[in-house]
């Protein structure tokens, strides 16, 4: 029974460590996601601002930047994601374990952002577009459409005065129209995150029968189940 005991507690320090990890990704991962976004907006309202002032030239880098920034952009959020599904789990097993809700960040943020299961395409959760994430990502999508196209119709002025090679807008165009269809193709499709799901049920099956599960009821550790037989 001891040796039980401590192989228990063993394993819960594990999901615990585990989850300090998960959290730590979320918070770190989130900070890029909003600092890179932040860094390349300032780089191409200064390359704007540069082409209008001594080099009308440089203003055909932004139709390639913009797109670029929402790429990177994805792939800071593509690791929240797989941050706040690894955590919920992680809470879900630890609470399997101690036989009722002790942890309920994961429900929580459910309630306050956005359900984690519903279609999203970056923190825009077509579930409740009135959020404040959904309206931030609406607001730098605007943002960054107005930057585009004040950079594509300057270069296509250059083009006109022979300035600019054709080739450089219509590539900016290409990479734009690439860039935008992976990104609607990969999270509307969440197949990157059905497929981290199906790991992360088979890795915690505690998890699937914890608290507020659909599958089944909770399963408390070993020693809440001996103290309840020892009461009885």
């Amino acid at each position: 029974m001891a040796r039980g005991a401590s192989e228990g507690d063993a394993t819960l320090r594990v999901l615990q460590e585990q989850l300090g990890r998960m959290r730590g990704m979320l918070f770190a991962y989130s900070a890029l996601f909003f600092r890179q976004i932040t860094v390349w907006a300032i780089v191409s309202i200064a390359l704007v601002a540069l082409s209008a002032i001594s080099a009308p030239i440089v203003v055909a880098l932004v139709p390639f930047i913009v797109p670029f920034a929402f790429l990177e952009a994805g792939y800071y959020f593509y690791y929240t994601v797989f941050a706040r599904r690894h955590a919920e789990f992680l809470e879900r097993a630890i609470n399997a374990r101690y036989g009722r809700e002790v942890l309920v960040a994961h429900q929580l943020e459910a309630a306050y952002f956005y359900e984690p299961g519903a279609p999203k395409l970056a923190f825009l959760s077509f579930a409740r577009v009135g959020g404040y994430g959904s309206a931030m990502t609406i607001g730098y999508s605007i943002g960054a459409i107005l930057l585009w196209g004040a950079a594509m119709s300057v270069s296509l002025s250059l083009v006109a005065g022979g300035e600019l090679p054709p080739i450089v807008p219509l590539a900016a165009g290409l990479w734009t129209l690439g860039v935008t269809l992976y990104l609607l193709w990969h999270f509307l499709g969440r197949r990157d995150e059905e497929r981290l799901l199906a790991a992360l049920q088979a890795s915690y099956p505690d998890a699937v029968r914890s608290p507020r599960t659909a599958s089944g009821t909770s399963r408390g550790p070993q020693r809440s189940r001996r103290s309840r037989a020892r009461r009885a």
